[in-house]
Protein backbone atom coordinates (compact mmCIF):
# COMPACT_ATOMS: atom_id res chain seq x y z
CA UNK A 1 0.00 0.00 0.00
CA UNK A 2 0.85 3.41 -0.46
CA UNK A 3 1.16 6.40 2.01
CA UNK A 4 -1.26 8.73 1.43
CA UNK A 5 -2.58 11.67 3.76
CA UNK A 6 -6.29 11.52 4.79
CA UNK A 7 -8.03 15.25 5.06
CA UNK A 8 -8.80 16.30 8.42
CA UNK A 9 -12.62 16.43 7.46
CA UNK A 10 -12.49 13.30 7.90
CA UNK A 11 -12.75 14.37 11.65
CA UNK A 12 -16.73 15.18 11.84
CA UNK A 13 -18.15 12.26 13.50
CA UNK A 14 -17.45 11.54 17.16
CA UNK A 15 -17.02 7.69 18.80
CA UNK A 16 -20.03 8.03 20.44
CA UNK A 17 -21.87 8.81 17.22
CA UNK A 18 -19.98 6.02 15.33
CA UNK A 19 -20.72 3.37 18.08
CA UNK A 20 -24.25 4.36 17.68
CA UNK A 21 -24.00 3.54 14.11
CA UNK A 22 -22.70 0.51 14.48
CA UNK A 23 -25.57 -0.54 16.68
CA UNK A 24 -27.97 0.38 14.85
CA UNK A 25 -26.77 -1.47 11.80
CA UNK A 26 -26.46 -4.77 13.82
CA UNK A 27 -29.90 -4.08 14.99
CA UNK A 28 -31.55 -3.31 12.01
CA UNK A 29 -29.18 -5.08 9.20
CA UNK A 30 -27.48 -8.11 10.52
CA UNK A 31 -29.57 -10.69 8.40
CA UNK A 32 -28.31 -9.03 5.47
CA UNK A 33 -25.02 -9.21 6.48
CA UNK A 34 -24.73 -12.77 6.76
CA UNK A 35 -26.83 -13.35 3.41
CA UNK A 36 -24.32 -11.32 1.16
CA UNK A 37 -20.94 -12.24 2.66
CA UNK A 38 -22.97 -15.44 1.79
CA UNK A 39 -23.79 -15.02 -1.29
CA UNK A 40 -20.09 -13.54 -1.94
CA UNK A 41 -18.23 -16.21 -1.36
CA UNK A 42 -20.62 -19.08 -3.01
CA UNK A 43 -20.71 -17.01 -6.18
CA UNK A 44 -16.85 -16.12 -6.55
CA UNK A 45 -15.43 -18.98 -5.06
CA UNK A 46 -12.16 -16.56 -3.68
CA UNK A 47 -11.62 -18.12 -0.54
CA UNK A 48 -7.87 -17.10 -0.07
CA UNK A 49 -5.94 -14.21 -1.65
CA UNK A 50 -6.34 -10.51 -0.98
CA UNK A 51 -9.55 -8.84 -0.57
CA UNK A 52 -10.21 -4.92 -0.13
CA UNK A 53 -13.70 -4.12 0.98
CA UNK A 54 -14.27 -0.57 0.60
CA UNK A 55 -16.50 1.59 2.62
CA UNK A 56 -16.29 -1.33 5.08
CA UNK A 57 -18.38 0.52 7.81
CA UNK A 58 -17.59 -0.62 10.99
CA UNK A 59 -16.12 -3.58 9.75
CA UNK A 60 -19.20 -5.83 10.33
CA UNK A 61 -19.10 -7.47 6.55
CA UNK A 62 -15.76 -7.65 6.69
CA UNK A 63 -15.72 -9.64 9.72
CA UNK A 64 -18.26 -11.97 8.32
CA UNK A 65 -16.39 -12.64 5.23
CA UNK A 66 -13.84 -13.24 7.19
CA UNK A 67 -15.11 -16.13 8.74
CA UNK A 68 -16.31 -17.45 5.80
CA UNK A 69 -13.06 -17.38 4.45
CA UNK A 70 -9.34 -17.36 4.13
CA UNK A 71 -8.85 -14.35 3.11
CA UNK A 72 -6.71 -11.45 4.50
CA UNK A 73 -9.32 -8.20 4.21
CA UNK A 74 -8.31 -4.68 4.09
CA UNK A 75 -11.32 -2.94 5.66
CA UNK A 76 -11.31 0.83 4.41
CA UNK A 77 -13.12 3.71 5.29
CA UNK A 78 -12.56 7.54 5.50
CA UNK A 79 -14.74 8.76 8.20
CA UNK A 80 -12.52 8.68 11.40
CA UNK A 81 -14.30 7.51 14.08
CA UNK A 82 -15.79 5.35 12.28
CA UNK A 83 -12.88 3.65 11.14
CA UNK A 84 -11.85 3.26 15.14
CA UNK A 85 -14.79 1.32 15.96
CA UNK A 86 -13.85 -0.97 12.87
CA UNK A 87 -10.64 -1.49 14.15
CA UNK A 88 -12.19 -2.16 17.52
CA UNK A 89 -14.19 -4.48 16.47
CA UNK A 90 -11.63 -6.17 14.78
CA UNK A 91 -9.76 -6.36 17.59
CA UNK A 92 -12.33 -7.98 19.89
CA UNK A 93 -13.12 -10.49 17.37
CA UNK A 94 -9.48 -11.63 17.30
CA UNK A 95 -8.68 -10.92 13.59
CA UNK A 96 -6.15 -8.46 13.74
CA UNK A 97 -4.19 -10.69 11.65
CA UNK A 98 -6.82 -11.25 8.62
CA UNK A 99 -7.93 -7.91 8.56
CA UNK A 100 -6.24 -4.97 8.29
CA UNK A 101 -8.75 -1.40 9.12
CA UNK A 102 -7.05 1.51 6.47
CA UNK A 103 -7.88 5.08 6.57
CA UNK A 104 -8.73 6.41 3.17
CA UNK A 105 -10.87 7.48 0.32
CA UNK A 106 -12.81 5.40 -2.41
CA UNK A 107 -11.94 7.85 -4.77
CA UNK A 108 -8.27 7.68 -4.52
CA UNK A 109 -7.70 3.86 -3.17
CA UNK A 110 -4.61 3.37 -1.29
CA UNK A 111 -3.24 0.32 -2.59
CA UNK A 112 -1.33 -0.63 -5.70
CA UNK A 113 -2.01 -1.90 -8.99
CA UNK A 114 -3.70 -5.57 -9.35
CA UNK A 115 -3.59 -5.28 -5.06
CA UNK A 116 -6.41 -7.33 -4.55
CA UNK A 117 -7.99 -10.59 -5.94
CA UNK A 118 -11.37 -9.79 -4.73
CA UNK A 119 -13.28 -6.57 -3.90
CA UNK A 120 -15.81 -5.66 -2.14
CA UNK A 121 -18.35 -2.45 -1.40
CA UNK A 122 -22.19 -3.06 0.21
CA UNK A 123 -23.51 0.30 0.60
CA UNK A 124 -21.00 2.66 0.27
CA UNK A 125 -22.31 3.16 -3.42
CA UNK A 126 -24.62 6.01 -2.29
CA UNK A 127 -22.21 8.07 -0.72
CA UNK A 128 -19.53 8.62 -3.69
CA UNK A 129 -19.38 11.77 -4.92
CA UNK A 130 -17.60 10.69 -8.12
CA UNK A 131 -18.44 7.69 -8.95
CA UNK A 132 -16.83 7.16 -12.33
CA UNK A 133 -13.81 7.55 -10.43
CA UNK A 134 -14.29 5.23 -7.92
CA UNK A 135 -15.00 2.86 -10.61
CA UNK A 136 -11.77 3.29 -12.13
CA UNK A 137 -9.74 2.74 -8.70
CA UNK A 138 -11.89 -0.44 -7.89
CA UNK A 139 -10.97 -1.50 -11.55
CA UNK A 140 -7.13 -0.33 -11.33
CA UNK A 141 -6.58 -2.36 -7.99
CA UNK A 142 -8.31 -5.28 -9.13
CA UNK A 143 -5.35 -8.45 -10.09
CA UNK A 144 -6.28 -9.79 -13.32
CA UNK A 145 -8.54 -12.62 -12.85
CA UNK A 146 -10.07 -11.01 -10.43
CA UNK A 147 -13.67 -10.12 -8.95
CA UNK A 148 -15.22 -7.03 -7.86
CA UNK A 149 -18.32 -7.00 -6.06
CA UNK A 150 -19.99 -3.38 -5.93
CA UNK A 151 -23.77 -2.53 -4.86
CA UNK A 152 -26.57 -2.34 -2.44
CA UNK A 153 -29.05 -4.80 -1.54
CA UNK A 154 -29.44 -7.99 1.00
CA UNK A 155 -28.65 -10.87 -0.46
CA UNK A 156 -30.58 -13.45 -1.67
CA UNK A 157 -30.76 -15.72 1.28
CA UNK A 158 -32.90 -13.65 3.38
CA UNK A 159 -36.95 -14.26 3.80
CA UNK A 160 -39.40 -12.38 2.12
CA UNK A 161 -40.35 -10.48 5.33
CA UNK A 162 -36.43 -9.78 6.04
CA UNK A 163 -36.88 -8.06 2.65
CA UNK A 164 -39.59 -5.72 3.33
CA UNK A 165 -38.48 -4.57 7.01
CA UNK A 166 -35.00 -3.50 5.78
CA UNK A 167 -36.09 -1.86 2.64
CA UNK A 168 -38.21 0.21 5.24
CA UNK A 169 -35.65 1.07 7.64
CA UNK A 170 -32.96 1.67 4.80
CA UNK A 171 -35.26 3.82 2.27
CA UNK A 172 -36.28 5.89 5.43
CA UNK A 173 -33.07 6.18 6.52
CA UNK A 174 -30.91 7.52 2.99
CA UNK A 175 -34.20 9.41 1.23
CA UNK A 176 -33.67 10.32 -1.98
CA UNK A 177 -30.00 8.93 -1.42
CA UNK A 178 -31.94 5.08 -1.45
CA UNK A 179 -32.50 5.71 -5.40
CA UNK A 180 -29.25 5.02 -6.23
CA UNK A 181 -30.22 1.40 -5.54
CA UNK A 182 -33.34 0.98 -7.86
CA UNK A 183 -31.44 2.84 -10.83
CA UNK A 184 -29.78 -0.43 -12.73
CA UNK A 185 -29.63 1.76 -16.24
CA UNK A 186 -27.52 4.63 -14.43
CA UNK A 187 -25.44 1.84 -12.63
CA UNK A 188 -24.46 0.27 -15.62
CA UNK A 189 -23.97 4.06 -17.83
CA UNK A 190 -21.57 4.98 -14.97
CA UNK A 191 -19.64 1.64 -15.29
CA UNK A 192 -19.49 2.03 -19.12
CA UNK A 193 -17.49 5.78 -18.37
CA UNK A 194 -15.20 4.14 -16.00
CA UNK A 195 -13.92 2.47 -19.56
CA UNK A 196 -14.53 -1.13 -18.17
CA UNK A 197 -16.88 -3.61 -20.22
CA UNK A 198 -16.09 -6.57 -18.70
CA UNK A 199 -18.95 -6.43 -15.98
CA UNK A 200 -22.62 -7.44 -15.14
CA UNK A 201 -25.52 -5.77 -13.66
CA UNK A 202 -27.81 -7.58 -11.07
CA UNK A 203 -31.34 -6.37 -9.91
CA UNK A 204 -33.86 -8.65 -8.13
CA UNK A 205 -34.99 -8.77 -4.32
CA UNK A 206 -30.82 -9.35 -3.63
CA UNK A 207 -30.28 -6.12 -4.62
CA UNK A 208 -28.52 -3.94 -6.91
CA UNK A 209 -25.07 -4.86 -7.59
CA UNK A 210 -22.06 -4.79 -10.41
CA UNK A 211 -20.41 -8.30 -10.90
CA UNK A 212 -16.85 -6.77 -12.72
CA UNK A 213 -14.24 -9.32 -14.01
CA UNK A 214 -10.57 -8.43 -14.88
Amino acid sequence: MSDKRVPADYQDMDISEAQLFHKKVKENFMPAIVSTAKQVIEDYGVLQGVCVDVGCGTAIFAIELCRRSNLKIYALEKVKAIYEVARMNIENEGLIDRIIPVLGDAHDLPFENEFADLIVSRGSYHCWKDKVLVFQEIYRVLKKGGAGFVGGGFGRYITIEELDRMTFIRDRSLKDDAKAYSSPNKLEEIIHKAGISNFHITYDRSGLWAELKK
